[in-house]
């Protein structure tokens, strides 16, 4: 019976060792998973934030170029309006210019015909 306790309890030993063995071999593991997937959560925060920075930066980029589009329309829009006024104001002057060349054509072209009348011709 003593030999009986003394097998049962080196077999008892034995059995704890392996168990604790396994334990510890199967902590390793899991550790080095959790390690792995840490890694993995850390790589993929690192990449969301560039991503959140690319597209703020994008963001920005297309705020500038929108403002820097809408103040280009804005000049365009007053050059052409500016260019118009002026063709305008140069156009009502030829007309008052030829207007004038006209009635001092009329004053000269009438006493022509006076002159000529005049003399008999």
């Amino acid at each position: 019976m003593e030999t009986l306790r003394k097998a049962i309890q080196d077999n008892r030993e034995v059995f704890v060792s392996v168990v604790n063995k396994t334990n510890e071999e199967l902590e390793g593991r899991v550790n080095s998973f959790v390690e792995d997937l840490e890694k993995v959560v850390s790589e993929v925060y690192s990449m969301q934030v560039k991503v959140e920075n690319g597209d703020h930066r994008i963001k920005d980029e297309s705020v500038k170029l929108n403002k820097a589009v809408n103040d280009l329309e804005a000049h365009i829009n007053t050059s052409i309006i500016t260019e118009k006024s002026v063709r305008k104001a140069q156009d009502s002057q030829l007309a008052e210019e030829v207007d004038n060349i006209n009635k001092k054509m009329q004053v000269v072209s009438e006493k022509l015909q006076i002159q000529i009348d005049d003399e008999g011709n």
